[in-house]
């Protein structure tokens, strides 16, 4: 059983539902603004079962309802295929977050994802006759770059060209002047850790770790080595887990030592 199309556009921050005009039922609606066409309808029976099963919750003076805890952790296990139980029990207990994910024709989609799953915590795992290409540092190195991406002022910028990433602070015509102090250091921080990993490695960070593209096309789009790329990928976050304290660095070879 799939969740309702209306919990699923409901279930987005700062949503509501609100009566329609002239008694044809409710809507989801994006803010108090209900001008504008209604994101989803539903009727007054299913606006009444959500009330009675929890899932809805009335606002300030009864003329508004939003979802509820429960409503959010029934979307989470209807939304998950098929009928096992266990792995809707699994799925509700998950944290999903709305992410900017990007396409294979380039475009960028908002969509659910898990927000505890890192995007390279596939390449940790071992399989039958092969070792895991990452360690667990490194796993935790990129997901500090993108918790780092997330909270800076480069989100809007995902689709950009990333061929001249800016080794020592901002540059182009980006002005970051009106973003919050906690935004820049986010970005400062993003341009330090890239700059650590070295060029062509921050621009395979940026597609693997940031942009979550596949292993396969990311090598393709830098026109490496079909089997460069997961050597790369370990090099590029064991700079990265250096980077950010969380491994020591090997000592430099001494050309002059006996």
């Amino acid at each position: 059983m799939s969740a309702p199309s209306w919990l699923i556009r409901l279930a987005r921050p700062g949503r509501r539902i609100a009566a329609l005009p002239g008694g044809r039922g409710y809507g989801v609606f994006a803010g108090a603004d209900r001008r504008r066409r209604p994101l989803a309808v539903l009727s007054a029976r299913e606006l009444s079962a959500g009330v009675s099963d929890g899932t809805l919750e009335a606002g300030e003076g009864g003329t508004c309802w939003t979802v509820t805890e429960a409503g959010l952790a029934r979307l989470k296990r209807e939304e998950v295929p098929g009928s096992n139980d266990e792995g809707r029990f699994a799925a509700q207990h998950r944290r999903l977050e709305p992410r900017a994910v990007m396409q294979a024709d380039g475009r960028v989609v908002a969509a659910l994802a898990n927000g505890d799953a890192s995007p390279v915590a596939r390449y940790a795992v071992a399989r039958p006759g092969r070792a895991a290409l990452l360690e667990r540092v490194h796993v935790t190195a990129a997901d500090r770059l993108r918790a780092d991406y997330d909270a800076s002022t480069l989100r809007s910028r995902v689709t950009s060209d990333w061929s001249g990433v800016p080794r020592s602070g901002p540059r182009g015509g980006h002005d970051p002047a009106g973003a919050p102090a906690r935004a820049l250091d986010a970005r400062e921080r993003v341009m330090a850790a890239l700059a650590a990993a070295g060029p062509g490695l921050d621009r395979l960070l940026i597609n693997i770790v940031i942009r979550e593209t596949g292993m396969e096309r990311a090598v393709r789009d830098l026109d490496w080595p079909d089997k460069a790329g997961g050597t790369a990928l370990h090099l590029a976050l064991e700079r990265l887990a250096i980077h950010y304290g969380l491994k020591r660095a090997a000592r430099a070879a001494d050309p002059f030592a006996g």
